[in-house]
């Protein structure tokens, strides 16, 4: 028959010593950073009141006011923003260029569902027939931007022309 091995209580002790001395260590430190957090808070209470100036954003403010010229036509812009001065009257942006008129159709009804009023234009070149799909002229510089950015965000490839006289 096979013998029982018992521990020696000397084990268990020596164990529930290790175990005491790691708590009691735990609590020293936890007593330590409570000390430390409180010596800190204090002394930036006493050197925090004595280097930092009080300023008065009120009273300080009005004295770094900074005139800056506007033209009376830019402040008719600013007064109505209705108005907008930068008018583009020359930009165009191609979309397309296409020898089936087909697929020009395609491109114009693919930019009415984004929003865009797009116009095809044939040109003759090298004795063969382009249909050009084209936007604008724009009216100003907000909706020529607003048009770039929808066909950026579509991902079609467009190129900004100055319009024939």
């Amino acid at each position: 028959m096979a013998k029982k091995q018992s521990t020696s209580p000397w084990v268990w002790v020596f164990l529930l010593l290790i175990l005491a001395s790691f708590v009691a260590f735990v609590l020293f430190l936890d007593q330590k950073i409570v000390q430390s957090g409180a010596e800190d808070q204090q002394r930036q209470e006493s050197t925090g009141s004595k280097n930092k100036p009080t300023i008065d954003f009120y009273s300080v403010l009005p004295k770094r006011e900074v005139e800056i010229p506007i033209s009376e036509e830019d402040r008719d812009a600013i007064e109505n923003p209705s108005i907008n001065k930068e008018v583009v009257d020359q930009s165009i942006l191609q979309v397309g260029s296409f020898q089936s008129a087909g697929e020009a159709d395609s491109l114009k009804a693919q930019l009415a569902f984004l929003g865009l009023q797009a116009t095809i234009k044939s040109a003759v070149v090298n004795d063969e027939t382009w249909h050009r799909v084209q936007l604008g002229p724009f009216a100003s510089q907000t909706k020529l931007s607003r048009a770039k950015n929808l066909l950026i965000e579509n991902r079609i490839k467009y190129m900004e022309r100055s319009q024939p006289n």
